[in-house]
This record gives C-alpha cells, sequence and structure tokens, in this order.
C-alpha cells in the first residue's frame, strides 16, 4: 500500500514566457488579412509515477533493518544514497540540491561501500544489494511483510516503468533451516528435564555474556575453540515468527522419527514424532529433506516408518524413499502459481544409498544428480538442490575441492541453486552469474538449528537463510543468525553485535561477487 503522496524533495519548474513589440508602418495602408494561425494544444503534463523505493545496503553489511527515522536522518547528513530521476521522495527530506547518483550505478556503489545506505527503484533490486525492512514492512519478505504499508515512495516522471514497477505478487520467499535432529541434548531438555517441545520450539532472542576457551585439553573434542555462555533476552516467539514467515520453509531433518523413540546421549538418534506437528504448525515446515547419514540409526524399519510419519504430518519429503524411484523424487511446492522443486542427496557415510529395489537415501552421484534434476525440472518453475555433503570433513567453513566441484556439476545438470547441509558449521556461501545473466546461489551448509553441540562457537552459532524471487529470478539472499540455548533451543542474535562472529566468518570464506 502506498501512502498518500507528500512531496519533501522539491524540484523547480520555471516558466518563461517570450514578450513581443509591434513597428508602426510608414504609411497608413489598409491592412492585409492575414491568416488566423491555428491553435496547438498545449502537451499535457505527464503525471508522475508513485513506486516503492527499496531501501538497500551493502550485501556484507551487518545491519538488518531500518526506520523512516533513521532514513531521514541520514538524508538531513548527506549520507543517504539518493538515485537520479527522483522528483520526490515520500516520508525522507531531502534538499533539492542533494547529489544524486544514476540508479544502474548503486549497486557498485554500494559493493564498494557496504555500509553505505541507499533508496532504490525496486526494479533494480539484485543480490548485490541487501534490502532492509522498514518499520517491519518489507518489499521483499514474507507475504505479511509484502502486505504492510510501506512508507518509502518515491515519484518520477523520467524512470522507466521496468525500474519502478512493483507486483507483491511477483515475489515469493523461501527460508531454509539448519541441521535439524531433536535427539539428545535437545530432547534431554525438551522430555528428561520436562519443558516439552513448546519450549523447544518457543525460542526468541538471546545476548552473549561471555566467549571464553574451552577448557578441556587440546586433543579432545572442543579443544581450542572458543565456546559461548549465553542467556535469554526476551521475545518469546521470535524464531518461529521468523521461519514461518516465508511462502516456502525447508528443514534438513537428519534423524529416524519412530514410535519407539528414545532420548540418547550418544550418536545413534530417534525421535519424537510429537515434534513433527510442532514443525509444521509452529515452524511452518513445507517440506523436508532427508537425504542425511543417520536415518538409519534405527535400521531400516525405521527408515520406513519415517517415511510414513512425515506423510501422516503431511509434510512433503525429498532425498530419501522406498526404492531410488522414489528418493530421486522431487518434492514440488506450489506458491501462487510458481513451483519450486526439491531434490535431496546425500554422500556422509551412515545411511544406506537407495537403489533398484532397495529403500534409502539418495547418494550423491553425477548420474543421480542429472535423473532428478532433470525430472524436477519437468514438473516445476525452479529447482533446488539440497545436498548433505562433508566434501571429506566434518566441522570447516571453506569450500573444499569436492564440493566446489559438485557445484558445477549441480548447474550444469539444471539446478537453479544449491542449499546445503551436514557440516554443522555454517558457510560459505558463493553466487555464479549465468551467460544469461541470472545469478545461482550456493550454501554449504547453515549450522545446527535442532541439533546440540556445545563444544565450539562455530557448532553453538547458525544462519537461517532466506532467498526471495522475483518471478523465477533470485532477487535477495539474507541471513539470520542463531545460537542454540542450552543444546535445545534456538535463539535470534543480534546480527550487528553477537551474531557478527558467524556472519563474518562466512563472508570472510565466501565468494561474495558475481
Amino acid at each position: 500500500m502506498l501512502p498518500t503522496a507528500r512531496p519533501l524533495l522539491a524540484l523547480g519548474l520555471a516558466l518563461v514566457v517570450a514578450g513581443c513589440s509591434l513597428a508602426p508602418t510608414p504609411t497608413p495602408t489598409p491592412p492585409t488579412p492575414t491568416a488566423v494561425p491555428t491553435a496547438s494544444p498545449s502537451p499535457t503534463p505527464v503525471p508522475p509515477t508513485a513506486f516503492p523505493l527499496a531501501v538497500v545496503t551493502g550485501f556484507t553489511n551487518l545491519k538488518a533493518a531500518t526506520t523512516m527515522a533513521e532514513l531521514e536522518q541520514m538524508a538531513s547528513a548527506g549520507t543517504l544514497v539518493i538515485p537520479c530521476g527522483l522528483q520526490a521522495a515520500i516520508g525522507v527530506r531531502v534538499s533539492a540540491d542533494s547529489s544524486c547518483t544514476v540508479a544502474t550505478e548503486i549497486a557498485a556503489a554500494l559493493r564498494a561501500d557496504s555500509t553505505r545506505v541507499a533508496l532504490l527503484p525496486p526494479g533494480l533490486v539484485e543480490p548485490a544489494t541487501k534490502v532492509l525492512p522498514v518499520d517491519g514492512a518489507d518489499l521483499f519478505g514474507g507475504p505479511a511483510a509484502r502486505a504492510a504499508e510501506y512508507p518509502a515512495v518515491g515519484l518520477t516522471t523520467v524512470l522507466p516503468p521496468g525500474w519502478t514497477t512493483y507486483e507483491p505478487a511477483e515475489i515469493r520467499t523461501l527460508i531454509s533451516l539448519g541441521d535439524s535432529c531433536p535427539d539428545r541434548g535437545v530432547a534431554y531438555q525438551a522430555i528428561t528435564l520436562g519443558k516439552g517441545w513448546d519450549w523447544v520450539f518457543g525460542g526468541g532472542r538471546a545476548r552473549y555474556l561471555r566467549v571464553y576457551p574451552n577448557p578441556v585439553p587440546l586433543d579432545q573434542v572442543g579443544g581450542g575453540y572458543n565456546i559461548v555462555d549465553a542467556e535469554a533476552s526476551g521475545d518469546p516467539g521470535a524464531v518461529a515468527r521468523l521461519v514461518s514467515s516465508a511462502d516456502i520453509t525447508l528443514d534438513d531433518f537428519e534423524c529416524p522419527v519412530v514410535d519407539d523413540w528414545r532420548v540418547n546421549g550418544g550418536v545413534v538418534f530417534s525421535i519424537d514424532p510429537a515434534v513433527l506437528p510442532q514443525l509444521r504448525d509452529t515452524y511452518g515446515v513445507d517440506v523436508v529433506t532427508l537425504a542425511a547419514n543417520h536415518l538409519f540409526d534405527r535400521g531400516t524399519r525405521g527408515f520406513l516408518e519415517t517415511l510414513e510419519q512425515f506423510a501422516g504430518a503431511g509434510i512433503p519429503r525429498a532425498g530419501a524413499g522406498r526404492d531410488l524411484d522414489d528418493a530421486l523424487a522431487a518434492a514440488v511446492v506450489d506458491v501462487n502459481g510458481l513451483r519450486f522443486a526439491f531434490v535431496g542427496f546425500n554422500e556422509v557415510p551412515g545411511s544406506q544409498a537407495a537403489a533398484t529395489g532397495v529403500p534409502g537415501v539418495a547418494w550423491l552421484t553425477d548420474d543421480n544428480v542429472r535423473t532428478a534434476v532433470t525430472r524436477a525440472r519437468a514438473q516445476a518453475d525452479l529447482v533446488f538442490c539440497v545436498p548433505q555433503w562433508w566434501g571429506g570433513a566434518e566441522y570447516h567453513g571453506d569450500f573444499t575441492a569436492s564440493q566446489l566441484a559438485q557445484q558445477a556439476t549441480f548447474y550444469a545438470a539444471g539446478c537453479d541453486h544449491v542449499i546445503g547441509h551436514g557440516t554443522h558449521w555454517s558457510g560459505p556461501i558463493d553466487f555464479v552469474r549465468t551467460p544469461d545473466g541470472a545469478v545461482h546461489f550456493t550454501i554449504a551448509s547453515h549450522g545446527n538449528f535442532l541439533f546440540g553441540q556445545q563444544w565450539s562457537q562455530q557448532t553453538q552459532e547458525g544462519l537461517v537463510l532466506e532467498l526471495a524471487f522475483r518471478g523465477t529470478t533470485l532477487a535477495q539472499v539474507r541471513m539470520h543468525p542463531y545460537i542454540m540455548l542450552l543444546q535445545a533451543q534456538t535463539n535470534l542474535i543480534d546480527p550487528e553485535t553477537d551474531g557478527a562472529y558467524v556472519l563474518n566468518r562466512v563472508f570472510n570464506n565466501s565468494d561474495v561477487g558475481y
């Protein structure tokens, strides 16, 4: 919704009228009749076009949101980047003599200085810029945020319609959670200590009390790493509101769900079926990938029961099945006529590989990728490859050579984007420009989301991934940092303070250009 126009950036208009004089003739001869010229109609003024102004900053800027009051302060200080061709900015006081930047050059300006904030026509938004919600309204957020009245509006008579056009119905968002296996520390808090699954799924926000070296010897798990001491800081339910806000929410679910579950302290897992309604109803999970190494922790019988549990909960799954064809089948979700397909693969030892007549997970092989993606492409407009991949080892924050080679295979097969999991650490990410100018996006891993490992800061923290699409074109990539409290409850952390470590670690290990 656009507010009533209240132009605050004034452009002066000058109207110049030419005067004329008549000179007398020397002799009073009768006047010769002259033709009266036909009056030409004055051109009809072109009314200005009103359009929402996306508020953008550099991709690696830790800033995650803004307010109209803050924008006005930046405009008054001369630090807000203004696009040329703007006749008026509603809600932002910009002086008439303010300098401007050619709108198509704003993304490059933000790459050069990611701390700057700019106003940008929405049609020029791309992954290299990060859109900031304004007073809770978000042009590239989930359905509710897109429907909110948007306060920053521009007027123009010269900018191309392709730059200024914004249709909320063309935007779809996808949120992806991290590694999920709510046993061990998660189940201990929920079941053994009696806090319940509502407590696990009710996480809000947290703040850090201290970060300190893990005191165990260097040759033990956690030796040489820092660990975080943090506490809840309020806003219960904030995680659920975030992850359920998207058009589609994807979860990487790594462990068997069986009726005869038990709380485990080791590495053989089983999950209480009461978790699935929480995933579906509290977190808004629409689809899961089951291509993971722990799916056979309760044997083939437990694996097959897991497929039935998800079917009974009404949550589509990918990456696992009763045979190879089933495991390679895509989970397809329709969002307002745009079809999203997800295919999952696993390369981590532990689970049985699906084969003809053999139940299991889809193994990460070139033939499986090509088959699954080809089938998915025939069913959908966007295809996401969702691997659990280590690249040879767990617990690393960079791309291995095998992961980069696999990424190339994914895109050659026809994947649009790669949403990876499995290393228990966040990142890295990568952008790949296609010959037609589109952008592929890859994330190697999100970190632990419902999977307790408290021996390092890297395993305590993670990132919720948020992608926004304009039609089938990737328009936005945003990442929301969190920490697992008590190895059990996910809580959001401030990206500009406590969340800076995980975000900057991802950025430092990534190629964020394209």
